[in-house]
């Protein structure tokens, strides 16, 4: 019952919604519309309900639950440590030269190799434990070079324009196609154009009491998309994966949920993965 107008409200849980465990008590946001009659109905389709939404879930746990429900629990209560691996390690040191290289807006080869040579030096003991010299982790970093200048040369600009190169979700490059566009797929498979021209933030910690959510993002950047409709520029969130699986479920989940982030500080929504 709402205080100031001793109108009840009611809210109806349906479909994958029914099953949420509310109980006398419990505190709850509800992001949605209420009818005439003081009705608020969620399912599928429409509005959300936020259950505790003061304790701030980290949406990286909440990604990881779509390929197991029990693994954000059992992350929780076994501690488990595991030996560092090289793709862990060069995977930290990507992320790092790729931030770098947005916060500069530097693609150049030279630029690149002294930024790897300093984040590398950074890295002495992981790369120690890992059992792998100086020179064959720079030679390793210096081999990814090309495929994110060929990534930045059709992105990283004011306005989305015809390149020389496309970029794939798989991270492969198509040479043969020279007249291809800086195209992403939004969630309907549909093709827009789309280019990265402001860099606003690296690692930045959202935290949204509204979604009961909470994020550290890889980057937050401002893009320009353009489609039929016209153009709009848009505040996103952009996050960097180095494993071979591009098309995880998790991943996809990740994004969206750090757009919902961005969305509540920004008021803006789209993502870039």
């Amino acid at each position: 019952m709402e205080d100031k107008s001793s109108i009840f409200h009611s809210i109806h849980l349906r479909q994958s919604w029914f099953d949420t465990r509310c109980t006398k008590g419990s505190y709850v946001h509800v992001i949605g519309q209420f009818d005439q009659q003081g009705r608020c109905t969620i399912d599928d389709n429409q509005n959300m309900l936020i259950l505790h939404p003061d304790h701030l879930i980290s949406a990286l746990v909440v990604a990881d639950s779509f390929g197991c429900i029990r693994r954000a629990v059992l992350q929780d209560r076994i501690k488990a440590t595991s030996e560092p691996s090289p793709p862990q390690t060069y995977g930290t040191m990507l992320h790092e030269v790729f931030q770098e290289a947005m916060k500069a807006n530097r693609w150049d080869t030279d630029w690149l190799n002294n930024t790897i040579d300093a984040i590398v030096a950074k890295h002495i003991e992981d790369l120690y434990a890992i059992k792998l010299s100086i020179p064959q982790a720079v030679e390793h970093m210096r081999s990814k070079m090309s495929e994110l200048q060929a990534w930045a040369g059709v992105f990283v600009k004011a306005k989305p324009d015809v390149s020389s190169l496309r970029f794939h979700r798989s991270n492969r490059f198509n040479t043969d196609n020279h007249q291809a566009k800086s195209t992403v797929k939004d969630r309907n498979g549909k093709e827009i154009l789309m280019s990265i021209n402001k860099l606003l933030d690296v690692e930045e910690h959202v935290w949204s009491p509204m979604y009961g959510l909470k994020g550290n993002i890889d980057a937050t950047v401002q893009v320009t998309m353009q489609d039929e409709t016209g153009e709009r520029t848009l505040t996103v969130p952009f996050e960097v994966k180095t494993g071979k699986n591009s098309t995880s479920a998790s991943h996809r989940a990740q994004t969206a949920l750090y757009t919902l982030l961005l969305s509540d500080r920004y008021g803006m929504f789209s993502s870039v993965h």
